[in-house]
């Protein structure tokens, strides 16, 4: 009877403990949330500073397509009391895209560095040619005007002539906008198709997209030495090839699965962004604590030595902490180095406080789980793709070992009742 009533006892106190070490993960969320917090604190100043040296450098590029604007002059009949003579003449503009547009980049990028933050920029050559086909406004016109707009003007050196039906134009810069005033070939018709083509220097920071063409087939190259790129925007590329000397893509579109609104091109992805990867890493961190935590329990159990709540609680801070260790140190080293600094610190303290607690060997088995659950941490990572299935299966496994041995408590439960 009196080992029925110690066993009730125990599992009572058992129960209790195991609620108190929920409770404690429950509430250290909350300075878990804070990291998270701090993290994204510290993304948001680094795309400041990113917005900073766009400023002054030259923002991110998009280069809309080139087109063709011709003035004409139009007489339409009016009130006689409005004009005397019952005619008004008006300028009325009309619009040409081009039916075939070839674009070519090559991309050179840099690092900037502002405090402790690399930004990445690039100065690129860029090669515009195509053909525009004439139309029975633009024979008739007054004026005609060639156009083509990029982001930021401050960005645009260098400009070539523009080479326009085998004459040549100077460039110029109006309303934010570049435009060459282009006199057509001596004996050009309705139906013709105008080759022009000319080169510009064009600076940019992170990202450079181009716009097709409203009409017809745009074609883009880019090239460059960076090997980390991200081909973004709403057209992806025909062809790409990524080695770690560079990369190089194509594209192929028409206007009839485009429109001008469209566009396509390539963002120069920083792989040492520690926040990214830091934020991945948090959000495993209550699995990390719950894990730590059974595997204490466990530790209890096996070695009858008692770790207290508080203790608990200060293992878990120490567990919360090694999120800001990662960020601070990742921001001056690589992620995989800082990473491991982190992990080395605080498994080493964690494991001379289970020394302390336990005083037995079992605090070098519980310090070498941390260092275990820190590493799958990292290796889930890397992995991305198939980061929830490895995870999935991890999880399950270490579940079915606390399935078997809180199987083996209750067996040896049974064999104290009956004795």
């Amino acid at each position: 009877m009196e080992t029925k009533v110690k066993t009730k006892t125990n599992a009572k106190r058992t129960a209790i403990k195991v609620s108190l070490v929920a409770v404690i993960s429950l509430l250290l969320l909350i300075p878990l949330v804070m990291i998270k917090g701090v993290i994204e604190e510290r993304e948001d100043t680094k795309n400041a500073v990113v917005k900073e040296v766009a400023a002054s450098y030259a923002q991110p590029q998009i280069i809309s397509a080139p087109y063709m604007v011709s003035y004409v002059v139009e007489t339409k009949t009016v009130d006689k009391e409005i004009e005397p003579s019952g005619k008004q003449t008006y300028v009325e503009d009309y619009t040409s895209y081009c039916s075939l547009l070839d674009y070519t980049a090559d991309v050179e990028t840099d690092i900037l560095h502002r405090s402790i933050y690399d930004v990445i920029v690039y100065n690129s050559k860029v090669k515009i040619s195509g053909k525009i086909l004439l139309t029975e406004k633009s024979v008739i016109a007054r004026d005609n005007e060639f156009r083509f707009k990029v982001t930021d003007i401050k960005g645009f050196c260098n400009p070539s002539q523009l080479i326009f039906g085998g004459q040549s134009f100077e460039i110029s810069c109006k309303s934010n906008e570049f435009v060459a005033e282009v006199v057509f070939p001596k004996g050009a018709k309705v139906g013709d198709v105008i080759d022009f083509s000319f080169t510009f220097n064009l600076k940019g920071t992170e990202s450079l997209f181009f716009n097709p063409s409203y009409w017809g087939t745009t074609l883009l190259a880019i090239n460059s030495s960076y090997p980390h790129p991200s081909f973004q925007g709403e057209i992806l590329p025909n062809t790409r090839e990524v080695k770690d000397d560079g990369f190089n893509a194509t594209w192929s579109v028409s206007s009839l699965n485009s429109s001008k609104y469209d566009d396509m091109g390539v963002k120069f992805v920083d792989p040492a962004n520690p926040y990214q990867q830091s934020m991945r890493s948090a959000k495993y961190g209550m699995l990390i604590i719950i894990l730590v935590f059974v595997a204490g329990l466990f530790v209890e159990f096996l070695t009858r030595k008692e770790i207290n709540p508080i203790q608990y609680a200060v293992i878990g801070l120490s567990l919360v902490l090694f999120y800001s260790l990662l960020v601070a140190f990742s921001e001056f080293i690589a992620f995989g180095v800082a990473y491991i600094i982190a992990t080395l610190m605080t498994t080493g303290a964690l494991m001379f406080y289970f020394r302390a607690i336990l005083k037995s060997r079992s605090a070098y088995i519980l310090g070498g789980f941390v260092a275990f659950v820190y590493t799958l941490n990292y290796m889930l990572l890397q992995m991305e793709t198939y980061a929830l299935l490895a995870g999935s299966l991890v999880l399950f496994l270490l579940l079915s070992v606390v399935m078997y041995l809180t199987a083996n408590n209750n067996d040896n439960n049974q064999l104290v009742k009956t004795e």
